[in-house]
């Protein structure tokens, strides 16, 4: 072939790259057209709010009378209905963690309302989205979400104040969520760009409301059509929270885009609350930790026939075990059914049309959550703050034994007890313990006590009542209650603990430093060291109470080798100065051991009280009294900082504080104990009247109350 002239290839040149050209801007125009569609990034803001126990078919939008939620019915009108939608938890705290983390509880580490934190390795969906320049900010209104449950990780505002008032019957320590709302609401004004993100927690009760005053505040600032909005709830309705099914485990889910793009769609596909995390990192198109169970929704947002995988979704209820000694239970849901293992297996249709189930099936699904579940070590709760304590109660949680056994079932345990055994069970726990947060001890022991008589090999429950007896003053029958247990739990270190400290408080320190022992050994034959710890230090106070300083210190050691956070070494050398009377020296020592027990690290009981007796034997009035008051802030029940304040009080010649004082005693320990010291009290401060008067008071509140023999103490 003939060359071609110069002039010719160089037409042909330019013919080639106009042509180049002309692809690369189709290629770079379809490649934009493509990315548009699949819709841009997620700018904030981002808000996401949990109604505590909103069952989704409360809402006109799963099909409820229409008009009693208009609020939520709008959102649900611009928004997508996700007609299918379940929690992991029927309890408030564990379903938020499972929430917030995008992990299960088995890996999130919260497994019941109290005792648990979420672990500091998770990472929240606050962390994540402040990890991409998001401004995160949150408010609550359930005391179940505190700070110290771990559910503030990665926001830069938390607010969980929540009033600390008397718990009448019925009542639960949590805030108006339009209470809540004001406070985000001060945070929401500080935001200068659109770029946070917020998470509201409120109360079935004040849901509508809240969903308004958002949106209104979101339009005001010309921000709602940015917003992404996820309206959800932690439970439905949990009931007796001993089940695991559909009135307990679906839960709304609307999820409002930008431009209410998909308004008015609904979704059929099951889905679940760990999908939430990767489907908001997916919107705002940030990387996916990994090891993330959930699926993001992404690609059902973002068109009608999007689609996400099948995923067979997991839920516990792990309260029986905890608290009364009954049977965890465990479900795995698919489509179409739920298969529930507790006290026996179960299997429960989930669409009214669904087929006979497929033995085949069946056991697949058995072996899905065997799998699951298989091998992983149920953790034992934390003993919760003595602060937090009548708070709890008021949920029904209050603290058991160690569970038994010690790992998940992967097949059915012989149940002593039916499922709805079980439930009645809790029902009736939970009743109980309630009394305890109003401060109806007897009353609480009476229904304890009757649990105990229908089902008594259930050891937890008698546990608690003998706690709940040593709380109350009444030690000898704690004492003869702890050693019942003991026979039925005969290796079970935090007996003996409890023996030991009933003992101490009676001044028995010979019997005291007999269970002390029994409990070292015990707890040192095991693996806890929770339990090594405690152990080894009500051997020192034992020690201390019998004026043993090697054996104090010893035991002083031996509990900080086992908990490397308890300063208890510094602690006791303070005492044992405090008893030579140099006061100098043993403040030092009181304020090392302050030091060495930085915030989150834990509680030292009387560590405030000593240092403030310190105070107070050196004339620094001031500074003994912050130090009582910050002992009563972490142990309420110690009857004897309030002794010990009211007394400073009436050596300043302070005689009103100290009469209010008494009177926080009275309130705080409404017991025969608690009143025969502050009738005591009155009768120092000079108020013999008022003294008999309260004595009286007690016998006509207490009448039958074998304690009331204290009273005579005060004469």
């Amino acid at each position: 072939m003939a060359n071609r002239t110069p002039a010719a290839r160089k037409r042909w040149h330019v013919t080639l790259i106009v042509t180049l050209f002309t692809l690369a801007v189709a290629g770079a125009a379809f490649t934009g057209w493509r990315f548009a569609r699949e819709s841009p990034p997620h700018q904030g803001p981002i808000v996401l709010i949990s109604v505590d126990g909103l069952r989704a078919d409360r809402l006109a939008a799963y099909g409820a009378r229409p008009g009693t939620t208009p609020a939520i019915d709008a959102l649900a009108a611009d928004g997508i209905v996700f007609e299918r939608a379940y929690t992991h938890s029927p309890q408030t705290l564990p379903s938020h963690a499972a929430l917030l983390s995008g992990q299960l509880p088995f890996d999130n580490g919260v497994r019941d309302e109290g005792g648990y934190a979420l672990k500091d390795q998770a990472r929240t969906i606050a962390e994540l989205l402040r990890n991409r320049g998001f401004n995160t900010g949150a408010a609550v209104s359930s005391f179940l979400l505190r700070r110290a449950t771990g559910i503030a990780q990665g926001f830069s505002f938390y607010d969980a104040e929540i009033p600390d008032q008397p718990l009448e019957e019925g009542a639960l320590p949590e805030r108006d969520g339009l209470a809540t709302f004001d406070v985000a609401d001060q945070w929401l004004k500080t935001q200068s760009s659109q770029r946070y993100f917020l998470f509201l927690e409120v109360n079935a009760g004040s849901a509508d409301a809240v969903v308004g005053r958002i949106v209104d505040e979101l339009k005001r600032t010309k921000r709602y059509n940015d917003s992404t909005i996820f309206l959800t709830a932690d439970h439905g309705d949990a009931g007796s929270g001993a089940s695991l099914n559909d009135a307990s485990l679906r839960v709304p889910l609307i999820v409002k885009q930008p431009g209410e793009t998909g308004g008015g769609r609904r979704v059929l596909q099951p889905v679940q609350h760990i999908d939430v995390l990767p489907t908001l990192l997916d919107l705002v198109r940030a990387p996916m930790p990994s090891g993330l169970r959930g699926r993001s929704l992404r690609a059902i947002l973002d068109k009608t026939s999007g689609f996400v995988p099948d995923q067979p979704i997991y839920a516990e209820l792990l309260a029986p075990q905890f608290r009364v000694d009954g049977l965890p239970v465990f479900s795995l849901s698919t489509g179409a059914y739920r298969f529930v293992r507790g006290n026996d297996d179960q299997l429960q249709r989930l669409v009214a049309d669904a087929p006979d189930a497929d033995p085949a099936r069946v056991e697949a699904l058995k072996a899905s959550l065997d799998r699951l579940v298989q091998g992983r070590a149920i953790d034992p709760p934390t003993p919760p703050a003595q602060a937090d304590e009548d708070r709890l109660a008021a949920f029904g949680y209050v603290q058991g034994l160690r569970p038994v056994p010690p790992l998940a079932p992967v097949a059915p345990l012989a149940p002593t007890i039916s499922a709805e055994q079980q439930a009645e069970l809790i029902s009736s726990h939970r009743a109980a313990v309630a009394l305890i947060a109003q401060k109806r001890y007897s009353a609480a022991l009476d229904r304890l006590r009757a649990i105990v008589s229908k089902h008594p090999d259930l050891a937890s429950v008698q546990y608690q009542v003998g706690v709940l007896l040593a709380r109350t003053g009444r030690l000898d029958e704690a004492a003869k209650t702890f050693g019942a247990v003991a026979a039925l739990r005969p290796d079970d270190p935090q007996l003996p603990i409890a023996l030991a400290s009933a003992m101490l408080r009676a001044r028995r320190v010979d019997d005291a430093a007999t269970h002390a022992d029994r409990a070292v050994e015990l707890a040192d034959a095991g693996s806890d060291a929770r339990l090594k710890a405690t152990a080894h230090e009500i051997a020192a106070r034992v020690a201390l109470a019998r004026e043993d300083a090697d054996a104090a210190n010893a035991q002083a050691l031996a509990a900080q080798k086992a908990d490397p956070l308890l300063p208890l070494p510094q602690f006791v050398r303070g005492r044992l100065l405090y008893g030579e009377a140099k006061y100098e020296e043993a403040l030092a020592a009181f304020q090392e051991a302050q030091v060495a027990l930085k915030p989150g690290n834990g509680v030292l009981a009387e560590l405030h009280l000593y240092l403030g007796n310190s105070f107070a034997r050196l004339e620094r009035y001031a500074d003994a009294e912050a130090e009582f008051q910050e002992e009563l802030r972490e142990f309420p029940q110690n009857i004897g900082t309030y002794a010990s304040l009211a007394m400073l009080y009436r050596a300043s010649n302070r005689d009103q504080a100290a009469e209010q004082i008494i009177g926080d005693l009275v309130e705080a320990a409404p017991t025969p104990e608690g009143y025969s010291m502050a009738a005591r009290l009155l009768t120092i401060v000079g108020e013999k009247a008022r003294a008999e008067a309260l004595r009286s008071d007690a016998r006509r509140r207490f009448r039958g109350d074998p304690s009331l023999a204290l009273l005579g103490r005060g004469r």
